[in-house]
């Protein structure tokens, strides 16, 4: 069970660095704007700072950092950890029926003895 779920976590992966890929894209048109016109946030260049946004280039690594790396790593952890956990339960629940297993065992032993017994 545990392998079932990190094959998941691994291959499911790809989504989200598909989606940090988008959101990047998109971020860096909403902060960049994508030509030369009004609506782009750079339109006013000061010729003393250039174009200067840090809180957008501050807010746009974080973001970055957490979708690339952060998110990533929390889903392979948290579908690992369920996966272990997953499997240790049903290790108990096998381990639970093995008397019940035993007993049905004993029984048909004591069946197909009887019936030899008779033929």
């Amino acid at each position: 069970m545990t392998i079932t779920f990190a094959a998941f976590a691994l291959i499911f992966v790809d989504f989200w660095f598909q989606l940090a890929r988008w959101v990047d894209s998109t971020i860096l048109d909403a902060l960049y704007g994508n030509g030369i016109g009004s609506n782009v946030p750079h339109t006013n260049f000061d010729p003393v700072f250039g174009a200067s946004n840090a809180q957008g280039d501050l807010l746009l690594d974080f973001v970055m950092g957490a979708m690339f790396i952060v998110l990533p790593s929390f889903w392979i952890v948290a579908l690992g950890w369920s996966g272990a956990k997953l499997g240790s339960l049903m290790s108990g629940l096998a381990t639970g029926t093995s008397a019940a297993q035993d007993a049905g065992g004993k029984g048909g032993q004591l069946a197909m003895s009887a019936a030899k017994g008779k033929i």
